[in-house]
């Protein structure tokens, strides 16, 4: 039980000490995205409520190949998930929308801490969504796990047996 103990701290010590060595955190679109998004969003609260005169300003860069509606979309994910699931106030959240990137690089979405009386504030952390979708931003909710916002965003149907029998789908032999 000491080892297992030891173990923990050591491995909490370290997390901390690597993350101290960045100024700010930066997650990327992988499988790992839902729960480190909502850590940060629940560290980006804990530092609006130790500072009531602070805001959040939240810049969107979409891809090079996305249009504006879907940085648009996107936008209006995150709030939602920031006013409704985490429980942001609203009159202290500010969201721009800004140039697209320019090279191949995933959409991202840069969260700013602004103090009273400052015009750029402190990036406090970067999460990245893929092409034409949104960010995985919790791991425990349906409604925000990525979704498809783009213009390909249209679902795949499904073969089902019926369609195969009828011949609406032909499968190409094997061999």
């Amino acid at each position: 039980m000491k080892i297992l103990l030891f173990l923990f701290v050591i491995i909490q010590l370290t997390v901390v000490f690597c993350s101290a060595q960045n100024d700010f955190a930066s997650v990327k679109a992988d499988a790992n995205a839902c729960e480190l998004n909502s850590l940060h969003f629940d560290g980006l609260r804990n530092e609006l409520a130790n500072d009531p005169t602070a805001k959040i300003i939240a810049k969107f860069y979409p891809g090079k190949s996305e249009n504006n509606i879907v940085s648009e979309k996107r936008t209006d994910y995150i709030r939602k998930f920031l006013e409704k699931h985490k429980g942001f106030d609203p009159s202290r959240l500010e969201f721009i929308n800004s140039r697209k990137l320019e090279t191949n690089e995933n959409p991202k979405t840069e969260f700013y801490i602004v103090q009273a009386g400052e015009t750029e504030g402190k990036l406090y952390l970067v999460t990245y969504s893929q092409l034409n979708k949104t960010p995985c931003l919790d791991c425990c909710g349906e409604d925000f796990m990525p979704k498809n916002i783009g213009s390909k965003s249209k679902p795949k149907k499904k073969i089902t047996k019926k369609r195969r029998i009828t011949g609406k789908i032909k499968l190409r032999r094997t061999i």
